[in-house]
C-alpha cells in the first residue's frame, strides 16, 4: 500500500472486503493463523512490499497469545538450563519492543527472594544475574542490585518472612499481551496486508504437489472462499499439527501442548509494588505475582494437556497448586479460594526433542515441506518480532527463487509499531483512573472514545460498575478494532471477563445491545452471542464446580 493513502478503518466492513478481495486475488504470502507470531510475519511481510494475506479461525489473539503471563521478558529461568541463546535472543528483544512500543511494552521491576534452605545460594544468583544483565548487554533500566533483608522489609514487607536471606531486583517488562497482537495485526493493515478474523481454514489447496492456498469458511456467512497464495505459512501455534496434518507429506506431530493457568485476584490481598519471582515447594517450579493494575496475576503451571484444544481450562489442583505456593511464600496474606476471581488457561506449542521427549525451552523451529508449505512450531511472545523476520526471510527467498518475486524493502520492523506510541495529551472529562487506563491502552485514540463517550450518554458509562472500561471502547473496538463478537470485545478488547466474578455476565446483553445495532445481528444472533460469552465465563470459574 502506498503510504500516502488513506487507511481504511479496521472494521468489519473493511473485513467483508478483505474476505472478497481474498476469493478474486492471487497473494504472495498467505499466513494462517492470527496470533502473535502470525501477525508479526504479516506486518514484516507487509513493510517489505509483499501481497500478503492472514486469515485466522476465531480472533487475532484468541489462543495463547491472549492468556500468557502479560510479560516480555528475558527469561531468567532458562540459564538454569544452559539455553543462552534463547536467553540472549530474549534480551535482545525485550530492548526492541520498549523501543518499539513504549506505551504497550513497559519496564517491571522484579523481586527474587532468597530464604534459608532455599536453592540457589545468593551468590549463585547474583551470579546468574550478571549473566542476564551481560545478555542484556547492560543496557536494561537498571541492572540488578541485591538487597539486604532490612531493604528488603522496606521496599517490600510481603517478601520479607522468616529466614530471609535478601533478595536480587531486576528488570524485565509487562505488555497486555491481546493488545500487542491487535496493534500488530493493525499496522499489518496499515501497510496493506488482507486480514481476516473469525475466517477458518478447513482445508489446503494444491497445484500438483504443491500447496498454492487454502479453503476458507466465513463464520459470519458461512461462505466458503478460496485464497490462492505463491507461499503459505503456517503459524497457529497449538495448532500446527492440525494444519499440517492437511498436507499430504504429514509424517508425525511437531508440538504438544503444555498448560499454564494464571489466577487473578485483588491486588489488596497481595499488595506489592514489584512482580515478585518465587517458588513452588512441591517441585521447584519458578512462578510469578505479577501487578496489574487493580490486580495481581500468579502464574503459571506447566502441565501435559490432552483436551479440547480451543478450551483448556483451570483444574481446582491447577488452582491449589498456586494457592499453596503463595501460602507457603506469603504466609501473612492468608490467601483464600475465595480470593480467586477468575482463572485463565493457554497452551504452549512445545516442541518436541530427539527421541520423543519434550524441550525444555521455548524456542522455536521453522520447517518446510516438500509440498513447499512453511510451518513454524514452537517459541514464545517475547521473541515474536524475531521469529516474524525469519519467516519472511525463509518466505522471501522462496518467492525470489521460484517466482522472480523480490522484496521492495528490507526488514524493518525495528521500527517504531504503529499505534503502540506513548500519547502526548490527558484524556480530559474522565476521572483519574478512567483516564489513565485509556490512555495506557489507546494512546493518541483515546480521543475518540471520550468524543464518543461526552456526545452520547450511553457510551459514556462503564461496562461493569467498578471497571474502568468505558460503553464507548465497544464502539471503537468493532469501528476500529474488527471485533466481531462479544466475546472479541469483552475478553480481548478489554479484560472484563477476568475481573469480575460473574465475567461481566450481567452487562452482557447491555454490551451485546450495542453491537447489534453496530453490527446488523438479528435477536437470534443477539442471544447466541451472549450464551457464547456465557461458555466462556465458565472456562474462567470450571474450577470451582469441580
Amino acid at each position: 500500500m502506498d503510504e500516502a493513502s488513506p487507511v481504511r478503518p479496521f472494521s468489519a466492513a473493511t473485513r467483508q472486503e478483505n474476505l472478497d478481495r481474498l476469493a478474486q486475488e492471487t497473494f504472495d504470502l498467505l499466513v494462517i493463523g492470527g496470533g502473535i507470531t502470525g501477525v508479526a510475519v504479516a506486518r514484516d511481510a507487509a513493510m517489505r512490499g509483499f501481497h500478503t494475506a492472514l486469515v485466522e479461525k476465531d480472533d487475532f489473539g484468541s489462543g495463547t497469545s491472549s492468556r500468557s503471563s502479560r510479560l516480555i521478558h528475558g527469561g531468567i529461568r532458562y540459564l538454569e538450563y544452559m539455553q543462552f541463546g534463547l536467553v540472549f535472543q530474549s534480551c535482545h528483544e525485550r530492548r526492541i519492543m520498549r523501543k518499539i512500543a513504549p506505551r504497550l511494552v513497559r519496564p517491571l521491576p522484579f523481586l527474587y527472594p532468597l530464604y534459608r534452605g532455599q536453592k540457589p545460594a545468593p551468590w549463585k544468583m547474583r551470579l546468574g544475574l550478571t549473566v542476564y544483565d551481560a545478555m542484556g548487554f547492560f543496557r536494561n533500566v537498571q541492572n540488578h542490585r541485591w538487597l539486604q533483608p532490612n531493604e528488603v522489609k522496606r521496599r517490600e514487607p510481603l517478601v520479607a518472612g522468616r529466614g530471609l536471606l535478601g533478595a536480587a531486583r531486576f528488570y524485565d517488562a509487562r505488555v497486555d499481551d491481546a493488545r500487542l497482537t491487535l496493534t500488530t495485526a493493525k499496522a499489518a493493515h496499515a501497510h496493506g496486508a488482507l486480514l481476516a478474523n473469525h475466517a477458518r481454514v478447513v482445508g489446503l489447496l494444491r497445484a500438483g504437489e504443491r500447496v498454492v492456498g487454502a479453503q476458507v469458511i466465513d463464520d459470519s456467512t458461512e461462505r466458503e472462499i478460496e485464497v490462492r497464495a505463491r507461499v503459505v505459512i503456517n503459524a497457529t501455534g497449538v495448532w500446527v499439527d492440525e494444519v499440517r496434518a492437511s498436507d499430504e507429506h504429514f509424517k508425525g506431530r511437531m508440538t504438544r501442548p503444555s498448560k499454564g493457568i494464571h489466577l487473578v485476584i485483588p491486588r489488596a490481598r497481595l499488595t506489592s509494588q514489584h512482580a515478585v519471582a518465587f517458588d513452588v515447594p512441591r517441585d521447584g517450579r519458578h512462578v510469578f505475582l505479577i501487578p496489574w493494575g487493580d490486580f495481581a496475576l500468579i502464574g503459571t503451571t506447566d502441565t501435559d494437556y490432552d483436551g479440547p484444544l480451543d478450551a483448556p481450562a483451570a483444574t481446582r489442583e491447577d488452582v491449589e497448586y498456586l494457592l499453596e505456593a503463595v501460602q507457603h511464600t506469603f504466609p501473612g496474606a492468608q490467601m483464600k479460594p475465595d480470593d480467586v476471581i477468575s482463572t485463565f488457561a493457554g497452551l504452549r506449542p512445545l516442541l518436541f526433542a530427539e527421541g520423543g521427549s519434550y524441550a525444555l525451552s521455548r524456542e522455536h523451529q521453522i520447517v518446510e515441506s516438500p509440498s513447499g508449505l512453511i510451518t513454524i512450531a514452537g517459541g514464545k511472545l517475547t521473541t515474536h518480532r524475531l521469529m516474524g523476520k525469519q519467516l519472511t526471510d525463509r518466505a522471501g527467498k522462496r518467492l525470489a527463487e521460484e517466482f522472480g518475486v523480490h522484496q521492495q524493502r528490507d526488514c524493518r520492523t525495528k521500527e517504531p509499531l504503529s499505534g503502540a506510541q506513548l500519547g502526548q495529551a490527558p484524556v480530559l472529562g474522565q476521572d483519574e483512573r478512567v483516564s489513565r487506563h485509556l490512555m495506557e491502552t489507546y494512546g493518541s485514540d483515546a480521543a475518540w472514545i471520550t468524543g464518543c463517550a461526552e456526545g452520547n450518554h450511553a457510551l459514556g458509562e462503564r461496562i461493569v460498575p467498578g471497571l474502568p472500561y468505558l460503553m464507548a471502547e465497544v464502539a471503537y473496538a468493532v469501528q476500529h478494532e474488527m471485533a466481531l463478537t462479544l466475546a472479541d470485545a469483552l475478553i480481548r478488547r478489554t479484560h472484563v471477563i477476568y475481573e469480575v466474578r460473574d465475567g461481566g455476565l450481567a452487562r452482557a446483553p447491555a454490551v451485546a445491545d450495542l453491537m447489534a445495532e453496530r453490527l446488523g445481528w438479528d435477536e437470534a444472533e443477539r442471544a447466541r452471542q451472549v450464551a457464547d460469552y456465557e461458555r466462556q465465563v465458565a472456562l474462567t470459574q470450571a474450577w470451582r464446580e469441580e
